[in-house]
C-alpha cells in the first residue's frame, strides 16, 4: 500500500530537487526525508530517483508515480472538502496570503466579517507577493492567495489552481503639489515626467514590468530613483518630492499626506485583484466562507 505522506515528500522533491530543501519546507530532518524516499521505494519496488551532480532527479518511473500523486493527493483534498461540508459551520484554519495593499485594506475588512459570522474559523495571513505565494498555493502551503493582474501582462495559467475576480483597482499617476502644477492634464502626462525620477517595485515584478512598458512607449527610460516593494517607501518619495509613481487605487489609501493624482493612461486603466484557490478545494467549507467575506470587502471597497 502506498502511502499518501510519502507521496508528499516525492512531489516535494520533484519541486525542490534536493533532500535539504524538502526537509526545510516539511519541517523534518534530511535523515527523515531520505528515509521516507527509501520506504516509498521498496513499496512500488523501483528506484524512484537518482543523483545529478548535487541534485536529485526523479526516475522515469518516479515521474510517473509523481503525475499519479498529483490526482491521488487532489482527490484526497476533495474528500476532505467534503467531509468539511458535512459539519454546519466552517471551522479549523484558513492559510490565507496576498500582497501589502490588499493586506493593509480588503484583508482585515473581510478577516473581521469572517470572524462576526464564523467564530471557529481561524484564519493564518502571511504578506507576499504572487510570485511567492501563489507557488506555494499549489504546494498546498496555502489555501487561499489574494493575487493581482496588470493590463496586458495576466498571470500565468497555474494547473490545479482557479481565480475569482474581486475587483478592479484604478491605476493613478501619483505626484506632488509641484509636480502636478507643472504638468498639463490635458496632454500626454506620462511623457511630460520623462525628466522625473520614478518610485517603482522591485525588478522583475509585474507592477514595474508595467510602469516601464507605459515609460518605453512614450519615448523614454524612467529613471528610477527608487526601487521597493514596500508601498509606503513609494508614497514617501512622492510625497517628499522625490519621484512620481504609478500606484493603485489601495495603495493609495496608505499615503499619509495629500497627494495630487492623474490617470495611468489615456484612458483609465486598472490592475485586477484576484483570489486565487485550488480547484480541488473549492467546495471546503472554510475555503468557501473565506471567499465569501472577500468578495464582501471587495464590494465595500468598490461601493466607497
Amino acid at each position: 500500500m502506498i502511502n499518501i505522506t510519502r507521496l508528499k515528500v516525492l512531489r516535494e522533491l520533484h519541486r525542490r530537487g534536493t533532500l535539504s530543501a524538502v526537509a526545510e519546507h516539511l519541517c523534518y530532518s534530511t535523515s527523515a526525508v531520505s528515509q521516507q524516499i527509501r520506504q516509498l521505494e521498496r513499496e512500488v519496488g523501483v528506484s524512484l530517483v537518482e543523483p545529478v551532480g548535487r541534485r536529485l532527479h526523479l526516475t522515469p518511473q518516479g515521474i510517473i508515480l509523481v503525475e499519479h500523486a498529483a490526482r491521488i493527493l487532489d482527490l484526497v483534498e476533495q474528500a476532505e472538502a467534503d467531509i468539511s461540508r458535512s459539519f454546519e459551520e466552517p471551522r479549523g484554519v484558513l492559510r490565507l496570503a496576498a500582497f501589502q495593499s490588499a493586506a493593509m485594506t480588503l484583508v482585515p475588512r473581510a478577516v473581521a466579517i469572517l470572524r462576526e459570522l464564523h467564530p471557529e474559523l481561524t484564519v493564518e495571513f502571511r504578506q507576499g507577493e504572487p510570485e511567492q505565494t501563489l507557488p506555494a498555493l499549489q504546494a498546498a502551503d496555502l489555501d487561499l492567495v489574494i493575487a493581482e493582474a496588470y493590463p496586458g501582462l495576466p498571470v500565468p495559467a497555474t494547473p490545479g489552481i482557479a481565480f475569482d475576480h474581486l475587483l478592479d483597482d484604478p491605476l493613478w499617476l501619483a505626484m506632488d503639489e509641484a509636480t502636478f502644477a507643472s504638468v498639463d492634464p490635458g496632454r500626454n502626462v506620462i511623457a511630460q515626467l520623462a525628466s522625473a525620477g520614478w518610485a517603482v517595485e522591485a525588478a522583475d515584478s509585474v507592477p514595474r514590468t508595467w510602469v516601464v512598458n507605459q515609460c518605453r512607449q512614450h519615448g523614454f527610460e524612467p529613471r528610477i530613483v527608487c526601487s521597493s516593494e514596500d508601498l509606503a517607501v513609494q508614497l514617501r518619495f512622492v510625497e517628499a518630492g522625490l519621484a512620481v509613481a504609478v500606484l493603485p487605487r489601495l495603495a493609495l489609501d496608505l499615503a499619509t499626506s495629500s497627494l495630487r493624482t492623474l490617470p495611468a493612461s489615456s484612458e483609465m486603466e486598472s490592475r485586477q485583484v484576484l483570489l486565487a484557490y485550488r480547484e480541488a478545494a473549492r467546495n471546503r467549507t472554510a475555503v468557501v466562507a473565506m471567499r465569501s467575506a472577500l468578495e464582501q470587502a471587495a464590494a465595500t471597497f468598490a461601493s466607497g
